[in-house]
Parts: structure tokens; C-alpha cells; sequence
């Protein structure tokens, strides 16, 4: 339920530093040499509280002041045997410590809660006897030494314990959907697994640096890409088809895949990439380029180092964390090398963010080097090396920290500056085995291979520089990676007599040896020594014998030769679990297939093993591809035309950086931005009406705001779909044929009606030229909001726009004209013969009577009432 790790408690006690240093003004008093007794005041705080069961609580106990003989950097006397009882809700009672405070007069623990109730803590100091010593800040004119320090206890402090866990206040924001980019904001703490570097800890054969550590490539710390996808691109020298009359052939590109020239090694801090500048065929130094990883824009170019013949070694991130200070910060190391090795003859330390000349260190070695992730100095440098007689740890954190500190033995800064003298960061050095039994040890044993948690030792004897063949044996022995202790050995084990066995890959407990004559793999345990499988026959052709590299991840051995084939292995048992095959290559190569390349040129990222075709030193130069297999099933997961066995696949920030000689340029992989538009060309209209939605999505990464780009596709780059990637990004930026199949995304489009309703108007894809369109009909009038969504893909991040459409109410229809019922005529009536007066003669010539007219007259009204009625009760619906 404890944790016993203590450490000082930098953020609380400031003020008691400020303190310690007005104690200084007292120096100039004579020294008066006293004992007395001096009162402690000892206080205790527990938090958060509440809390749940189950969830750490911070336990701090602090004396008000340093004791008076407290330096300032740790030495002289800091209060001892310091405990905090602890009483559980069930009345039993446990006790932390004892402790020692750090210089300021404190510590802390952390305690975590099994029962629900209430806690009591308090702090308890027993007093002790000051002994002097260190720098006295607190002196007053006496001499403390033999005075004592009275015992003291805090108040209780009760924890309340809930069932209910309670949460952080601040909530970090969730990983990004959308592009982001560098610095990643001090509270996103999730993000860092997003933000990976690529140190160059290790070189390459016949390279200065590029690999990712000691161990190999395996980059456990971000994500790889997914597909294809190219962000941008960046010339280093002249590349590709010289053009006629150099003769059009596959052997008269410009120089780029030699492996006595330097073309491109990178190195990835906090998103930038860092490169030495070499002028082929000499590999003249041109000096240092700093690009963004994100745009290939450059940030700041400087001279080959102060001494102008500098190349860039290597890359550091180390966190420190000291009394006085915390944080990051982030260097390069450069060296100069001489004679036909090429051995380093010293080491500067720049600034990483500006190039600026920081320090020099002398007198160094050349190791590959782990960097040290289980202290608090995080990112400490560790190199191992031999001197003949000793293994040797180097640390470079106890080098930086070595010289002169006027406070004391402990640092309470860092600073580097100045000059630095390689050895004062030996760690430890420890005697090499010389014997086995009472037989000397032939040849004597070197370094084999470097773990975090072992180191091997290996004699293996060979008549020839370039040739690995052994003389039937090996003698190997285990030191522990830390403390330098002899774990196992020396082992006399035997191998095949003059067959060409090489040690491939060391990790996670293993190490892996193979007979490139026989294509026979083995594993042998690092923790005793012992041989756990083998020989295993492995899949391959008579390329196979050519060349081989490995690497170890995710509980498997990967082993790849010139052949093409890759075979992945059980770690312990040796099971050959899939194997991947080349691919035909017809005349394109003289191989009838294409090789894989080694020399430290793969990486693993992201659950993917990333390879490349080709071969160096001799033509022809064919159409090789990198290839993306997934380290699972051996499954390709995608591929793209490149010939990049010069130097590994860097993987930073989500991005991969390669350099292809088949056009000398730095290509950088990852996930693009995106421009989704959508428009309405008739954004008003009535209702019953439908209407088309169009627009486009383009791919709105840097490689495409270049001029080449956007000479060819004024419009914009069309984004493409996932399984068309490769082949697209070929056509956009390596010359290749425009494919005939490509598709492009997909694209949601949804509206809100006018009543705040949402509609699903549909999905569509676009087309290879990014365009777009649907029909949809609005179902009532009004004002919609339209949005457009690409939802993103491995390939590209989402994007999104909006319009709007007005919709107006449908015309009425007129009503059809009333058509006048005529008026049946009427019948003609006898008039009765007068006897007082006779009727009136008729004239058959003669027209209606007036009364008729009146008649018909008085229809017509009535019908035009009738007809302007029913006309105004149609407006008023």
C-alpha cells in the first residue's frame, strides 16, 4: 500500500529555499562555537481529499526549516528517520518511513487507500544531533555541530475514503481527429504518445548516424502510416535520369546508392528534422539543415559546426529534475571524424531548437548509444565500451553534472557549457573475463550486443574482415546492464567449423545468431546464456545467402535476406509463425526477383515492419519499392515505388522519413490536410423543387502548394481513396502514369431545416478529379444549412464546409374561369282576352322587351359576385 520511493518535494518548499539563502547574510558573523537545543515544528498534508478506494493520495511531511547545516544541494545534515503513522478506519495502524528530507526539510510518499472510512495520519521526528559539514547557509555566527534537533510531531490529518473515485479537475483533451501539429500544449499529456523522436543513436554500416538506438530501428513511442500517403518532398542533391547524351539506361541516374558516399542520415527532435549536408560523390560537409517535419519548410541552416567539419552524430531529449528545477530540453551532438575508419576525435553539444554551439567534450569513445528512461534524468545518454581489459558504462547526465558546484555534491542546475572531459561519465568499469577454465579467452570478448537489462560479451573468432565464418565456437558472458555484475559465463558453446554465423538481433531476453550458409536460425537466452531453439531451417532461395539482417518486436524474431523472403519466428520457441515472399521481377532485375537490402537500413513502428527493395554498390537500378508488412501476419500493408536501403525509415510525430535514390529527395509520409468545398448554383428556389449539391476535395498537404503541383492541377490536388493511394501519389509526384482506376472519398452530406430538423441528405464518393454531387429535394420550405464532411482515412485528416439554401413556397394555382349557366328562356303566356281594352297588335320585327334585359343583366352580377367571392376566399388560404 506504500510507496517507498521518496523524493524531495521541489514545489513546496520555494519558500523555505528563499529562506536558506537569506541565512547566508549571517556568514560574516565570527563563528561562535555553541551546543544548544533547537526547536522543529513538524507539518503534514494529505491529498487530494476526499478520495476513492483504491485511488494514491500525496503524503508530504516537512520540517518548517532546513536543520542549520542543511546545504543547499543535499550535503551536511537533513532531518532523519522521519515517519507518519498511518490508522485505518478499522482502528489498525501501519507506518511509513523512516525518511530523510531533501535540503529544504522534506519528503514525501504516496499512500493508496483500501477501505472506505476515515484515515489518520501524522508525522513524526525523533530529533537528532547535528553533526556539520556542506556549505552552511543557516550559520549566524555559530558553529551547530554537536547542537541537537528536538523531536516534534504534526497535527493529525484525517482522509476521508469514498466508495465513489473522484476525477481530475482538468480534463486533458482526447488524441486529435484533425491535423495538429507542434508545440503540443504543456496540459495535453495524452498527446506525448503521439510525439515520438529518432535519436540516430546508432549508425548504419558505412553511415555516420540514423538508426534509432543500440538495440536497432524498433521505434516503440508513436504511429507509422497506414497507406502510401506523401506529405511533402525536398531535393539533397541533383537525382534521377541525367537526361541525353548521357545514355538512357539503369545505370546512368545521378549517384545515389553508393555505400562509400553520405547522402541523407536524419535525425527527428520535436518535430524537425536534422541533416548534414553532403556534397556527392566526395560527401563533402556542407553544413546543418533544420526542416519542419510537417511542411519540409526550412527552419535555420548553419555551418558544419564551430570547427566547419562537423557532422551531426546524434539526438537527445533529457528531462531533469533536480532541487532547484524540472523540465525538458532537447540537444544535438556533433563529431569530426579522421583516418580511412572515420574515427570520432571529439564530441559538441548544440542547442537542438537554434543550432547554437552549447559545449565540447574530449577524450570520447564512439559506442552506439541506449538512452535511459528509468531514472528521474530521463533521456539520459548510456554507452558501453571496452578498453581492453574492463567493460565500461558510460552516463552522460554524470558527465554534464561532474564539474564544479559551489552548493555542494548534488546538482542543483543544469547547464551545459564549456568543456566536458568524456571520462568523467564513467558509470562503472568492470573487469572483462579473461579465462574460462584454465584456458585463455581468444580471441578476447567484446561488446556482443547492448540491452537495457543485460549486456553481451562475446569472443567469436574469424580469419577475415568480411567474412563471418568461426572456427566452431563462441564464448559468450552476461553483465547486468545497471550495475555491471557478472550474471553468466563465460560460456564455451559450440557452432558449426567454419560456417558464416552471425549474432542478428538482441532484445526483450533473446539473442539471435544465424548461418547465412545453411539459412539456419537460433535463439539463446539472455538472462543465462543458455540455447533456447535451433537450428530452424528458415523459407528462402539462393539469393537468401547473399546477405541477412533481424530485428526482435512484439515477441517475434524478423529475419529478412536478399532473397526477398521475410520469416517471422517465435522469440522463445523458434516457430516459424509466416513467412512473406518476394515478388517477380521479370528483367526489371537480374534477380528474377527483387532483394531486400540490410545494413540497419528497416524499421519497426506501429505494429509494421518496414523493408526496402533493392541493392546497392552494383547496377542496375530497378523500380524497387519500400514495403509496409504487418508484423502480425505477414500481410503487405501497402507499398510504393522508392529505393531507400541508404538509410532507415525514420518514424516521428506519426510521420516517416525516407531518402529515395531514385530521385535523391527526402520523402515524408503521414496524414495530409484536407479542402472539402460544397456549393448550390441555384441556392433559391421553391418548393417541390430539387437541387444539386456539388463541390470537391482536395489534398491540401505541403508537397502540393508547390509550383509543379500547382501548375498541374490548378484546381487543387484531388483527394484520393486509401486503396488508390500509392499508385495516385506516384502519378503526383514521382512521374509515374496517371492510374485509370483510382477513386476518390467519401462524403457525408447532412442539412437543418428550418425548424431545426436534422436531414441525412446522403453519402457520395468523388471522383478522381475530387469533384463531387448529389441530387436532394427539400422536404418543406424555409432556410437549410447544408455542411459537407469528408470524415478523413488513414491517408488524411477531415474536413468540412457549409452553404446554405433558401426554398420558397410553391405558386398557387389560379382557379379555372366560372363558365356563365345560362337562362332557360321563358315560355311564352296566353294573355286573357280584356274586355275593357284590347291587347296591343305585336310586330313580329320587333327585339326582347326591356324586362328581359333587365333579367340577364341582373344573372350577369350575380355571377361576377360569385366568381370575385370565390377568388378572395383563395387568398386567405
Amino acid at each position: 500500500m506504500n510507496n517507498a520511493k521518496i523524493r524531495g518535494n521541489k514545489t513546496l518548499y520555494t519558500i523555505a529555499l528563499i529562506l536558506m539563502l537569506t541565512f547566508a547574510v549571517f556568514a560574516v558573523l565570527p563563528i561562535i562555537k555553541a551546543s544548544i537545543e533547537i526547536p522543529t515544528f513538524a507539518l503534514l498534508n494529505v491529498a487530494p481529499n476526499p478520495v476513492g478506494i483504491g485511488q494514491m493520495v500525496y503524503v508530504n511531511a516537512f520540517l518548517s526549516k532546513p536543520t542549520p547545516t542543511a546545504g543547499m544541494a543535499g550535503s551536511g545534515d537533513q532531518y532523519e528517520n522521519i515517519t507518519i503513522q498511518v490508522i485505518r478506519p478499522d482502528g489498525t495502524k501501519e507506518t511509513l518511513g523512516p525518511f530523510r528530507s531533501d535540503s529544504t526539510g522534506g519528503t514525501w510518499t504516496s499512500y493508496t487507500p483500501a477501505q472506505k472510512g476515515t484515515y489518520t495520519f501524522q508525522m513524526f521526528y525523533p530529533g537528532q544531533t547535528l553533526k556539520g559539514g556542506g556549505v552552511v547557509f543557516g550559520g549566524g555566527g555559530f558553529n551547530w555541530t554537536g547542537s541537537i534537533l528536538l523531536s516534534s510531531k504534526s497535527a493529525p490529518v484525517t482522509l476521508v475514503v469514498q466508495t465513489e473515485p473522484i476525477g481530475m479537475i482538468y480534463q486533458t483533451p482526447p488524441l486529435p481527429t484533425e491535423y495538429w501539429s507542434r508545440p503540443i500544449y504543456g496540459t495535453n499529456y495524452n498527446w506525448a504518445q503521439l510525439g515520438g523522436s529518432w535519436f540516430g543513436l546508432r549508425a548504419p554500416a558505412f553511415a555516420t548516424t540514423g538508426m534509432y538506438d543500440a538495440m536497432g530501428n524498433v521505434q516503440l513511442y508513436t504511429t507509422a502510416p497506414n497507406t502510401g500517403h506523401i506529405v511533402w518532398t525536398k531535393p539533397t542533391q541533383f537525382g534521377g535520369i541525367a537526361g541525353s547524351p548521357i545514355p538512357n539506361d539503369q545505370s546512368s541516374q545521378y549517384n545515389s546508392i553508393s555505400i562509400a558516399i553520405n547522402y541523407f542520415e536524419p535525425i527527428i527532435l520535436n518535430g524537425i528534422i536534422y541533416y548534414t549536408n553532403y556534397v556527392s560523390p566526395n560527401s563533402v560537409n556542407n553544413g546543418w539543415t533544420a526542416v519542419d517535419l510537417r511542411t519540409g519548410e526550412t527552419l535555420w541552416t548553419r555551418t558544419a559546426g564551430e570547427s566547419g567539419k562537423e557532422v551531426i552524430r546524434m539526438g537527445q531529449i533529457l528531462r531533469f529534475h533536480t532541487v532547484q528545477e524540472f523540465g525538458s530540453s532537447a540537444y544535438l551532438w556533433s563529431t569530426e571524424t579522421a583516418g580511412f575508419f572515420q574515427v570520432p576525435t571529439f564530441y559538441s553539444i548544440y542547442d537542438a531548437m537554434t543550432g547554437k554551439f552549447l559545449a565540447n567534450v574530449t577524450n570520447i569513445q564512439n559506442p552506439s548509444y541506449l538512452m535511459d528512461y528509468s531514472g528521474e534524468q530521463q533521456g539520459t545518454l548510456i554507452g558501453y565500451y571496452t578498453n581492453g581489459t574492463h567493460l565500461i558504462k558510460w552516463n552522460s547526465t554524470k558527465m554534464i553534472t561532474s564539474g564544479f558546484n559551489p552548493f555542494g555534491t548534488t546538482v542543483v542546475t543544469v547547464r551545459v557549457s564549456g568543456t566536458y572531459n568524456y571520462t568523467s561519465g564513467i558509470e562503472w568499469a568492470v573487469p572483462i573475463a579473461t579465462t574460462i577454465g584454465n584456458a585463455a579467452i581468444s580471441p578476447s570478448m567484446s561488446v556482443g550486443a547492448v540491452t537495457p537489462e543485460v549486456i553481451l560479451m562475446r569472443a567469436y573468432a574469424s580469419p577475415g574482415m568480411f567474412q563471418e565464418l568461426g572456427y566452431g565456437y563462441q564464448i559468450t558472458a552476461g553483465y547486468n546492464a545497471k550495475t555491471g555484475r557478472l550474471l553468466w559465463g563465460p560460456i564455451n558453446q559450440t557452432l558449426p567449423y567454419l560456417n558464416d554465423m552471425a549474432l542478428l538481433a538482441a532484445r526483450d531476453g533473446v539473442y539471435v545468431l544465424h548461418n547465412k550458409d545453411t539459412d539456419e536460425a537460433y535463439g539463446y537466452s539472455l538472462t543465462n546464456g543458455q540455447q533456447l531453439w535451433g537450428p530452424v531451417k528458415l523459407p528462402g532461395n539462393a539469393w537468401s545467402s547473399i546477405s541477412r539482417a533481424a530485428e526482435i518486436a512484439y515477441g517475434k524474431v524478423y529475419i529478412w535476406d536478399f532473397g526477398g523472403y521475410v520469416n517471422a519466428l517465435d522469440l522463445q520457441t523458434g516457430e516459424i509463425k509466416w513467412t512473406f515472399t518476394p515478388r517477380s521481377a521479370g528483367y526489371d532485375a537480374p534477380y528474377g526477383i527483387y532483394p531486400l537490402w540490410h545494413f540497419g537500413t528497416h524499421s519497426i513502428c506501429d505494429g509494421k515492419l518496414f523493408l526496402s527493395e533493392g541493392s546497392m554498390y552494383n547496377p542496375p537500378i530497378h523500380p524497387a519499392q519500400r514495403l509496409a508488412i504487418n508484423c502480425t501476419d505477414g500481410s503487405l500493408v501497402w507499398s510504393i515505388l522508392s529505393y531507400s536501403g541508404r538509410s532507415p525509415a525514420a518514424h516521428a510525430d506519426t510521420y516517416m522519413v525516407e531518402w529515395n535514390s531514385l530521385d535523391c529527395q527526402i520523402y515524408t509520409f503521414g496524414k495530409g490536410q484536407t479542402a472539402t468545398t460544397v456549393s448550390i448554383q441555384n441556392d433559391v428556389i421553391t418548393h417541390g423543387n430539387s437541387v444539386l449539391i456539388k463541390g470537391m476535395v482536395t489534398d491540401e498537404s505541403a508537397g502540393t502548394k508547390t509550383v509543379d503541383k500547382q501548375a498541374r492541377f490548378p484546381a487543387g490536388v484531388p483527394a484520393i481513396a486509401d486503396e488508390s493511394m500509392s499508385p495516385w501519389m506516384e502519378y503526383v509526384y514521382m512521374q509515374q502514369p496517371k492510374p485509370t482506376n483510382a477513386t476518390g472519398v467519401r462524403v457525408h452530406l447532412t442539412a437543418y431545416d428550418p425548424n431545426g430538423n436534422f436531414q441525412d441528405i446522403g453519402t457520395t464518393t468523388s471522383t478522381a478529379d475530387g469533384k463531387y454531387g448529389i441530387t436532394w429535394t427539400p422536404p418543406v420550405p424555409g432556410t437549410y444549412y447544408v455542411t459537407a464532411t469528408f470524415e478523413g482515412s488513414n491517408s488524411y485528416y477531415s474536413s468540412e464546409d457549409s452553404t446554405y439554401l433558401a426554398v420558397g413556397p410553391a405558386p398557387a394555382t389560379p382557379a379555372p374561369a366560372a363558365t356563365p349557366t345560362p337562362t332557360p328562356a321563358t315560355p311564352p303566356t296566353a294573355t286573357p282576352t280584356a274586355t275593357a281594352s284590347p291587347s296591343p297588335t305585336l310586330n313580329p320585327e320587333a327585339g326582347p322587351s326591356t324586362d328581359m334585359y333587365i333579367i340577364a343583366a341582373a344573372a350577369v352580377v350575380v355571377i361576377v359576385v360569385v366568381a370575385v367571392a370565390a377568388l378572395v376566399l383563395r387568398k386567405r388560404k
